[in-house]
C-alpha cells in the first residue's frame, strides 16, 4: 500500500494516515511520500506508535519515504 502526501498540509495528512493505520492488518506495510518533515514528526511517528507499527524514515534527494509495518 501507498500514500502520497506530497504538497498536503494541515490535517490532511493526519486524517490520511490515520485511516489507512486504521484498517490495516497485522503484518501490512505502508509506504508513506511526503515533502514535510513536520508531517513526519507532528503526524506519522506520533501515529505509527499509536497503532504499533515498526517505522523506517529514508530522505531521497527533497522527499521522504516513510516505511510502516503494523505488529
Amino acid at each position: 500500500m501507498e500514500l502520497n502526501l506530497i504538497g498536503l498540509c494541515c490535517s490532511q495528512p493526519h486524517l490520511l494516515v490515520y485511516s489507512k493505520l486504521r484498517k490495516m492488518k497485522e503484518e501490512e506495510k505502508l509506504r508513506i511520500i511526503t515533502d514535510d518533515v513536520t508531517v513526519i514528526e507532528r503526524d506519522i511517528i506520533p501515529l505509527a506508535r499509536t497503532f504499533n507499527c515498526k517505522y523506517l524514515v529514508k530522505k531521497e534527494n527533497d522527499k521522504y519515504i516513510i516505511y510502516l509495518e503494523k505488529i
